[in-house]
């Protein structure tokens, strides 16, 4: 019981700490967006949640939307 625990919690971590650490298309987006408002030599803020994206377009190009509008501020 105690080794079917430890194999349970090992995947649960590995799982977890592949979806925290893998970057997503819109946070892809989001800093480029951001760059091309501050520039390549900016810290880039972290990334907002992800909003629904709309019919006709990707997750990384309203990242990139949403990077500028943030940059602009």
């Amino acid at each position: 019981m105690i080794k079917f625990f430890h194999i349970l919690l090992f995947i649960g971590v590995f799982g977890l700490s592949h979806n925290v650490f893998a970057q997503s298309e819109f946070c892809k987006g989001f800093e480029e967006g951001y760059k091309i408002v501050k520039g390549d030599m900016v810290l880039v803020p972290l990334c907002p949640l992800e909003p629904l994206t709309p019919l006709g377009s990707n997750p990384y190009r309203e990242g990139i939307k949403e990077g500028m509008k943030a940059a602009a501020n």
